[in-house]
C-alpha cells in the first residue's frame, strides 16, 4: 500500500527491500523497433496483418462495437472525400 507523499521510485519488493524498477518506455520501444527492422519483409507483413487481425477481434468483441464500427465507417468516408477532392484539383 502507498502512504501518503510515497512516489513510485520508492517502492520496495516486502521479501528483499530492493527497489523496485521498471524499464523505460524509451528503451522498451527502441528494442521493439530493432526486432521488427531485423524481420525479413515477409514476416513484418504477417505481423502487421496478425496484429490488424487482432484489432478487428477486439472490435467485433467489444461491447461498443456498433459505436466503434460506426466511427470507423465516418473516417473511411471523410478519407475518400479526401482522395476525391485531391483526384480533382490534381488528378489527370
Amino acid at each position: 500500500m502507498l502512504e501518503e507523499g510515497m512516489i513510485v521510485r520508492d517502492l520496495r519488493e516486502p521479501a528483499t527491500s530492493l527497489p523496485w524498477t521498471f524499464p523505460s518506455p524509451v528503451d522498451e520501444a527502441r528494442a521493439r523497433a530493432e526486432e521488427f527492422r531485423r524481420l525479413s519483409p515477409e514476416e513484418r507483413w504477417r505481423q502487421i496483418a496478425e496484429l490488424m487481425e487482432m484489432g478487428l477481434n477486439m472490435v467485433r468483441n467489444s461491447p461498443r462495437r456498433a459505436e466503434i464500427e460506426q466511427r470507423m465507417e465516418a473516417q473511411e468516408a471523410q478519407w475518400q472525400r479526401l482522395q476525391r477532392e485531391l483526384f480533382r484539383r490534381y488528378g489527370t
